[in-house]
């Protein structure tokens, strides 16, 4: 009988670590696109205003906006905060 209710949790607290790990694997790939696009548009920005751009500028600009984003913030009001 112990064995059985055993089995039984042990199949759940499986299965809600797998559909965890699902989940969180996809947002790491969905960030790691946003953040590629992100830094390519901050370059962008970079170059066209004539300004020496530095990967640790993109970097840092890009970990607000998705801080940002992921507090539900905007897409434009976070372009605006991570801009400063």
């Amino acid at each position: 009988m112990k064995f059985n209710k055993l089995a039984k949790i042990s199949s759940l607290v499986l299965l809600i670590n797998l559909t965890y790990a699902d989940n969180l694997l996809s947002d790491t790939k969905t960030n790691a696109i946003i953040k590629i696009f992100c830094k390519e548009s901050v370059k962008s920005e970079y170059m066209k205003n004539n300004f020496v751009y530095e990967e640790s500028i993109g970097e840092d600009v890009c970990n607000c906006y998705l801080k940002n984003i992921s507090k539900n913030v905007s897409h434009k009001e976070s372009i605006s905060k991570c801009k400063l």
